[in-house]
């Protein structure tokens, strides 16, 4: 009766000492506000190990999608998700957040530690995603939503742009804020001749003045986009650029034919006078009329 009492206790003493070793805490925390994020940012899920042995024997991440727990395998170099294990904690990287992303109802870890291989402190509920700015379409409903992105426009056209809200709140429409900078650095109000409403801007007769950077902003994440502004003769000038070395052509040309018939017409007046001269009744000619001088002075 005795070494079952001892049992019992010794049992008991190694479930509490196991309790006391192994202690997990997840961060964010359950305590604090839900969890959500922008599309296309990034998110950290992280378990922390406290207990005395300093070891969390952490082994994977799960995903819970339609009642189905799914592993997550890391990415390499970079992709979705990344994945770092130490002794003391776990991290979960979600790199770019997505809609699939807000769609998974739980997020959990699992570790190697017996009693303790889902710590319900690093289980995590879904992520709700935050409406905010991921790009731009314009009134040719070409859409750009890849980042560094810019259009070209030619004076006295119309541009209308609408920032693209993900996921679309219109609630929050009115809510959106424009902004205007030259070298995307100090941002400040659209200039004239530009009018906003809510997620749409309009510029009726752009002009060189509006060249620049706009930006919509909504719950503390922005888009940017940077305008182009022709001139309106800009097309003309590769037109007027053959023109003119047509021109050049031209001019190069004649030149070089009249200096050619010049110097053909030179050349042939030199070779009639050597005909003339090398003419024998043009020397005698010559000759005899000498003779005629003389006579003509001794008489």
């Amino acid at each position: 009766m005795a070494s079952r009492q001892q049992c019992l206790v010794l049992f008991l003493v190694s479930i509490t000492i196991v309790q006391i070793n192994a202690q997990y805490e997840g961060y964010p925390s359950k305590n604090g506000p839900a969890l959500q994020s922008s599309f296309e940012h990034s998110l950290e899920l992280k378990c922390r190990y406290l207990g005395i042995d300093g070891n969390g024997t952490f082994l994977n991440w799960f995903k819970r999608v339609d009642n189905t727990d799914v592993l997550i395998n890391p990415e390499k170099p970079v992709g979705h998700y990344t994945v770092k294990h130490t002794g003391k904690e776990s991290i979960l990287n979600i790199i770019i957040f997505v809609q699939a992303d807000a769609d998974v109802t739980k997020w959990f870890v699992k570790t190697g530690k017996p009693g303790f291989e889902f710590p319900s402190e690093c289980e995590f509920g879904p992520i709700a995603a935050i409406s905010s700015p991921q790009g731009f379409v314009d009134n040719k409903d070409e859409i750009f939503d890849s980042p560094h992105v810019s259009v070209t426009r030619t004076e006295g056209e119309i541009l209308n742009f609408k920032c693209l809200i993900q996921p679309e709140d219109k609630v929050l429409i009115n809510r959106v804020q424009w902004q205007f900078s030259t070298d995307n650095k100090t941002y400040e109000d659209v200039p004239n001749g530009v009018e906003t409403q809510g997620d749409e801007l309009h510029i009726k007769s752009i002009e060189k003045r509006h060249r620049g950077y706009y930006k919509c902003s909504l719950n503390n994440v922005d888009y940017r986009m940077l305008v182009r502004v022709k001139d309106r003769l800009a097309a003309l000038w590769p037109f007027l650029g053959i023109v003119g070395v047509i021109l050049v052509l031209v001019i190069i040309i004649i030149i070089y034919e009249k200096r050619q018939k010049s110097n053909k017409k030179s050349s042939s007046n030199d070779e009639d006078d050597q005909d003339r001269l090398s003419d024998p009744l043009v020397r005698t000619t010559g000759k005899s009329t000498d003779n005629d001088k003389k006579r003509a002075v001794k008489a």
